[in-house]
């Protein structure tokens, strides 16, 4: 079945996503695979445009998400060649879907609009975007939003980008070269010059009339000579050579320590000497010029960012928002009828005891459908009001065998009411940077008005929101500018009696 008779806008379809750290730079490469493994389904279905949309999604990712990840530098080189391999098949590909997926685009688009506007409407040709691949260091003001480049408003209806006649040998120069600039805190740690590096202009040491002296080895060897030599060695027949050695010695050191101590010309005096050292009167110097040594540079703390105080009239409501009216921005997903009520009997024995219990919801893709065929319950640590999977890894596992996609995740509220709490969004966050049209599902068998509910956060607004959110924990969040909720109803998903699914229990492995 080929594309929805709707508008397509390539730009809201394949719009990059800001880089996140606390998401693992290896996360990020699974979606990178999940992307390719969706391409081959919807290159076997002949589905051009989906096809060229999810090839568009990948390119950004490998030439402006991942590059800007903190972990990329320490990639290992092979793996990035391995990656980089695919982007230029994908690039080629996209090069020769062009004139076909563009054709599509207006038939289907110029078709729409005469629905919409009647014999009389007119259609408006937007011209094509000159910039699909945008340097990674474009400005981003979300996670999903466009850069400026192919956010730029158009005058015609809808809007299309395809990819332009670029050279890929230039973008893959340009991923090599426009490193991330280091930061502010690894040049102050790394640089004697200070925070700005080379860069910076440098000045000296304020004067403070104290002065980083060192201990002379030759101080240490004089006081030794004078306990071994005989006395008469010490009067003053030898006492003028001495004397002699001694002023030329002390011109030499003041030279030296001037440079260790990063004299700048301020202090023009040496510090005036005792004619005679004796052995108590150097020993003590010399504690005194060990104490005198600079301490090592500081380490610069992690200063974590002072908790925001939200005002009560901005904090966003905690209930979930209704569904969206126009679900063409998220492709179908099917869920088994009979998958939640199995779920709550694998988690009845938790429920008894106060404690959550998590599942994550894998499926395939057929058709522009996501249909959920298997229950994966993993290995978890609960709560009576949170719950954590653990060995992530033999998650990835249980899908990779049967080639599935993670389309989203289930858990239960034993004693609370049916929504996501500030834990849960957050959670729900990586599952929906990996797909958008990932769900997730609450069991609330307590709650007296809703048993259940299939939730996502709403995009961008709710996206952006838990993007930016550093907190942890419980706590409240900010509403979103435009005044939309965080999270909402799904209005993408469908209750399917005739999927089937299978329950993997990874607990008694």
């Amino acid at each position: 079945m080929g594309p929805p008779m709707r508008a397509i806008n390539i730009n809201s379809c394949a719009r990059p996503v800001e880089v996140d750290n606390r998401i693992s730079l290896h996360y990020y490469y699974r979606i990178a695979d999940n992307l390719l493994k969706q391409a081959t389904i919807y290159r076997e279905e002949k589905n051009l445009i989906d096809l060229y949309i999810i090839l568009l999604r990948f390119s950004s990712l490998m030439c402006e998400t991942i590059p800007s990840h903190r972990d990329y530098q320490a990639l290992n080189t092979k793996e990035k060649a391995i990656f980089k391999k695919k982007l230029w098949d994908v690039i080629n590909e996209l090069e020769t879907l062009k004139p076909d997926v563009q054709r599509q685009v207006d038939e289907l688009n110029k078709e729409h609009t005469f629905q919409s506007n009647g014999p009389e409407g007119t259609y408006n040709s937007a011209p094509a975007s000159k910039q699909i691949f945008p340097s990674p260091h474009a400005e981003q003001a979300h996670p999903g939003s466009m850069p400026r480049s192919l956010s730029k408003p158009s005058s015609g209806r809808n809007q299309v980008a395809l990819l332009d006649n670029g050279q890929p040998e230039l973008q893959f120069k340009k991923l090599s070269i426009n490193l991330p600039y280091p930061k502010q805190e690894t040049l102050s740690r790394h640089s004697i010059l200070g925070a700005n590096g080379l860069h910076g202009q440098w000045t000296g040491p304020v004067t403070t009339g104290i002065r980083v002296q060192y201990p002379s080895n030759a101080d240490l060897t004089q006081s030794a000579n004078s306990r071994l030599l005989p006395d008469s060695l010490n009067q003053d027949d030898s006492h003028s050579s001495s004397t002699i050695y001694k002023d030329e010695f002390s011109k030499s050191r003041y030279d030296m320590e001037s440079v260790l101590s990063l004299d700048d010309g301020r202090w023009s005096t040496p510090v005036e000497e005792p004619c005679t050292l004796s052995t108590t009167s150097v020993i003590q110097e010399d504690s005194l010029q060990l104490r005198r040594q600079p301490n090592p540079p500081p380490v610069l703390a992690q200063v974590l960012p002072e908790r925001n105080v939200i005002s009560p009239s901005k904090v966003a409501d905690p209930r979930p928002g209704p569904a969206m009216s126009d679900s063409g921005q998220y492709q179908d997903l099917h869920v088994p009828v009979k998958l939640m009520e199995c779920f709550l009997r694998v988690a009845e024995a938790n429920t008894i005891k106060n404690l959550e219990t998590c599942g994550v919801l894998a499926g395939s893709l057929k058709s522009r459908k996501f249909y959920v065929t298997t229950l994966i319950i993993p290995k978890q640590k609960s709560t009576s009001d949170s719950c954590q999977a653990t060995n992530e890894e033999e998650i990835f596992e249980a899908q990779d065998k049967h080639s599935l996609f993670t389309l989203g995740w289930i858990h239960t509220h034993p004693t609370q009411t049916c929504f996501l709490s500030s834990i849960d969004l957050h959670n729900h966050y990586s599952y929906q940077v990996m797909l958008p049209e990932a769900i997730a599902i609450v069991m609330a068998p307590t709650d007296t008005t809703r048993k259940q509910g299939i939730f996502h956060l709403t995009d961008p607004s709710g996206m952006s929101v838990i993007h930016n959110c550093q907190e942890s924990g419980f706590h409240p969040h900010e509403e979103p500018p435009d005044g939309t909720p965080i999270y909402e109803h799904c209005s993408h998903v469908y209750m399917n009696p005739n999927v089937k699914f299978d329950v993997v229990d990874l607990r008694n492995t």
